[in-house]
């Protein structure tokens, strides 16, 4: 009997034997295997529950995004959850993406042919299951995609607007300045070119998404400083009571990309020490790093540990606020070399990091 048969195979019970006996054991079997198929699975993703959330049509319809036979549907709506985040009203022309295991400048390649754009976007910019990314795993797929809306970081308008719209930033310019302004400021400060807005991107997506928007920072500057005396060149300000950073111009200009990043990581951290961290979380790191309030110091602070208990010697040169900065800026960039030299320090930077991450989430598009 096919009921038999059925219950002893896989557990199938027929719950209304009259009804078996009404319909037949054969029609009954036809029916209980369309249930099978086309009953809704508990595998399939979300976005597939009706047609029309489709991640690969809603890239074509939305973004002109065709996609090939290397992406998967996971993938398909990380890609589009990035251009969501973006810009939901975006005029692009038609791009075909494919995704491959070789290594890519900035992990994108954009190749323009008869008004066509093909992409190819390395397979490492998708974390991989138990990674231990946890702040900003979808920073690298984020920045791909930043490359491509902005034609690799020559479209100046689409910068400043995901800028603005992502992180707060207002960027001024100094060539539209009146001039009366100009005889102040713009002999001061430059305009900052599109790679430098770019790096700046890079570093702020690394932040929990909690603390991509910071209050009080509003905008930031580009201070020209080749003549200025050797004790002021190079440094920058968090100018905290005033709502905005002040880079110095030579840090984008020294070649050297990796000191750019901790510069801006650490005066964004300003930020946060001053407007977002409480006052117990501040007294928690001065007691963490022995800082005690020392009126013979510079800094005005001193701490009873030795020097190898800081990330640099700037850190431990200075104050509470300086070390925090630092050991943030590590944390983000290379965190490593925080957790070899601090282990408490960069446990205490994990966990707070973690606090926004829980109570906000993070930017992962996966």
């Amino acid at each position: 009997m096919i009921g038999s048969w059925l219950s002893e195979t896989i557990g199938f019970q027929f719950p209304f034997s009259p009804l078996a006996r009404f319909l037949g054991e054969q029609t009954l079997l036809l029916l209980f295997v369309f249930f099978i198929i086309f009953q809704p699975s508990c595998y399939t993703s979300h976005y597939y529950e009706m047609p029309g959330n489709n991640p690969m049509s809603q890239l074509e319809e939305q973004y002109s995004v065709y996609l090939d036979s290397t992406w998967t549907t996971k993938q398909a709506y990380a890609l589009l959850k990035v251009f969501e985040a973006i810009s939901p009203n975006l005029n692009l022309q038609f791009s075909r993406w494919r995704i491959t295991d070789d290594g890519l400048e900035n992990d994108i390649r954009i190749e323009s042919k008869d008004k066509l754009k093909f992409v190819t976007i390395s397979r490492d910019v998708f974390p991989v299951e138990e990674s231990q990314e946890v702040l900003a795993p979808g920073k690298h797929l984020y920045y791909a995609v930043v490359q491509f809306i902005t034609e690799n970081g020559t479209n100046r308008a689409i910068i400043e607007s995901i800028l603005q719209k992502r992180y707060g930033i207002y960027v001024p310019s100094y060539d539209s300045s009146t001039e009366s302004a100009k005889s102040k400021s713009s002999k001061r400060y430059s305009n900052f070119e599109n790679r430098d807005l770019m790096l700046i991107i890079s570093v702020f997506e690394a932040f929990p998404q909690a603390l991509h928007k910071i209050p009080r920072l509003q905008y930031i500057t580009r201070r020209i400083d080749k003549d200025e005396n050797e004790d002021e060149k190079g440094i920058s300000y968090a100018r905290t009571g005033r709502g905005y950073i002040e880079f110095a111009e030579s840090v984008f200009r020294r070649g050297n990309s990796n000191r750019a990043r901790h510069v801006i990581a650490h005066e964004k951290a300003h930020f946060l020490w001053t407007y977002v961290f409480k006052r117990e979380v501040r007294a928690d790191w001065a007691k963490l790093g022995e800082w005690y309030q020392d009126s013979t110091s510079e800094s005005g602070w001193s701490t009873t540990k030795e020097r190898s208990a800081f990330i640099s010697a700037y850190a431990f040169e200075e104050d509470p606020n300086e070390d925090m900065a630092e050991s943030i800026a590590s944390y983000l960039l290379y965190p490593h070399r925080l957790r070899s030299c601090c282990p408490e320090k960069y446990e205490f930077i994990h966990e707070i990091m973690l606090t926004y991450v829980k109570r906000w989430g993070t930017s992962n598009f996966m």
